[in-house]
């Protein structure tokens, strides 16, 4: 039995190296083929093809190649739509695997199920990331299509529940992303307390809501500028940010401001490693707030809402918009001791294991 396994963006490759690895280790005991295939989505090397070899991912069987810079949602969706059905064609998959909520996912999603392909989601479940207009209507039509949920925790497992998924296909398998941390990070992901007083804020933005409003990233700029006249801050730009950066004339700013050191995007052990020697964390990524609950991280998150409000609640982290940025940053700085790890049943770098186990089920 060939099972597809998707991926095309930057945290998608990292969740699937964590379950890719975890099969390949048991592979002569397993009645199935894990067959890796890269959208292509996330074209630029940093975000890809290095990060893929920094992971010791094997190269993907098939390349979609469907990343291209300009093209719309609506257009990135279709072409992965129309690709993969033709690829299904020519070299069939009896299942599929699709990560989170990008729309090389959804696209491949829509291809499997017309396809009469099973269908799998990673990630299913997560919902109430109502800024994130696109991905939220991602995730839930994958969901919609979907055979099997793996669902990252109790909430988003209750969230299929209500929604009328099937219960027979929800899985609450816990959160990949702890695996690709404990995977990854090695002994660096075992410090605690990790919160480092002299450490330097670890910033990053990718989100279009963020990045593609200049008014809003102009105001972002003015706050880390602000922030960093106290302490030195870390930037892994991300190529979205650069482009949009570059486009609205910021860069003068950033350049003529004092301890705003920017580098290249991050392999994700040296991200890891940044991560747990920040001071805290300024980021607009969902995946870090899982990262940073587990960790007992201390951050702001530039969003007006997640659909990972389980680990938010529970941890140091606050949603703040970017004219409260200096001010909840600087309440994060007056802490008096750690945050204490949220690390609730299943994040226990396991996930991969239990998510095999649901894939060795099918072949009975």
């Amino acid at each position: 039995m060939i099972i597809d396994l998707v991926y095309g963006t930057r945290p998608n490759l990292i969740k699937a190296a964590a379950l890719y690895l975890a099969w390949q280790k048991k592979r002569d005991d397993l009645p199935f083929i894990l067959r890796l295939v890269d959208t292509g989505q996330h074209w630029d090397s940093a975000l890809s093809e290095g990060l893929r070899l920094s992971l010791g991912l094997p190269t993907p069987e098939i390349r979609l190649g469907i990343g291209q810079s300009g093209n719309s949602r609506d257009t990135l969706v279709q072409n992965t739509d129309d690709t993969y059905c033709r690829m299904l064609c020519q070299s069939p998959a009896q299942a599929t695997i699709v990560i989170g909520d990008v729309n090389g996912s959804l696209g491949v999603a829509r291809a499997a199920k017309r396809s009469s392909v099973y269908l799998i989601h990673l990630e299913a479940g997560l919902r109430g990331g109502f800024d994130a207009v696109a991905e939220e209507a991602n995730r839930t039509e994958i969901d919609s299509l979907c055979n099997m949920h793996w669902a990252p925790d109790e909430a988003a497992a209750n969230n299929l529940h209500i929604e009328g998924i099937n219960a027979k296909g929800i899985h609450n398998v816990g959160n990949i992303v702890i695996d690709a941390m404990l995977r990854f990070g090695g002994s660096i992901t075992a410090i605690w307390p990790p919160s480092v007083q002299t450490g330097p804020i670890l910033l990053t933005l990718h989100r279009a809501e963020n990045i593609d409003n200049i008014v809003r990233l102009s105001s972002i700029i003015d706050a880390i500028i602000d922030l960093a006249r106290e302490t030195p801050i870390i930037w892994p730009l991300h190529p979205r940010a650069q482009g949009a950066i570059a486009q609205s004339g910021l860069w003068r700013r950033i350049r003529d401001a004092r301890n705003i050191k920017i580098v290249a995007p991050m392999l994700y052990p040296d991200f890891l490693a940044a991560l747990v020697a920040a001071r805290y964390v300024i980021t607009d990524s969902g995946g870090i707030i899982d990262e940073c609950a587990w960790l007992g991280k201390a951050g702001c998150i530039l969003r007006p809402t997640t659909e990972r409000a389980t680990a938010l609640e529970a941890s140091a982290l606050e949603l703040c918009e970017p004219a409260d940025l200096v001010r909840t940053a600087t309440n994060l700085t007056n802490r008096t001791a750690p945050p204490v790890p949220f690390r609730p049943v299943g994040w226990d770098g396991k996930t991969a294991n239990r998510m095999l186990d649901t894939l060795v089920a099918l072949d009975r």
